[in-house]
């Protein structure tokens, strides 16, 4: 059984899906995306910390700078490329599942799941 576990993981990791995802993600430590990235985290750790206080305390212009942020990562090449070849990975990653899940029990739940 271990083998065609193996046998699988090797497959998975020479299909063209998985290949892009790692160009993918290798391409995220471009300088400016990291830049990009650390800030986006910094400011979202900030937000999440101040918005659950009563009044403004700089809720406003910590939320704007975050979109500001998350419109720059919507631009940003790399993390766009990224996010495609993570989606094509799941979407891959999902038929696997369901090939080799299929069948063993109506109660089991192998979707992905959607927030």
């Amino acid at each position: 059984m271990y083998e065609m576990i193996d046998e699988l993981m090797d497959a998975i990791f020479k299909t063209e899906e998985f290949e892009k995802y790692n160009q993918a993600q290798c391409h995220l430590y471009h300088d400016q995306t990291v830049a990009l990235l650390s800030r986006y985290q910094s400011l979202k750790e900030d937000y999440l910390k101040i918005k659950d206080y009563p009044g403004d305390i700089g809720q406003q212009s910590l939320k704007k700078e975050l979109q500001q942020v998350q419109y720059e990562m919507s631009q940003n090449s790399f993390i766009q490329n990224y996010y495609q070849a993570y989606d094509q990975l799941n979407d891959l990653l999902e038929e696997v599942t369901c090939i080799v899940f299929k069948n063993i029990s109506d109660d089991l739940q192998i979707e992905r799941f959607q927030l």
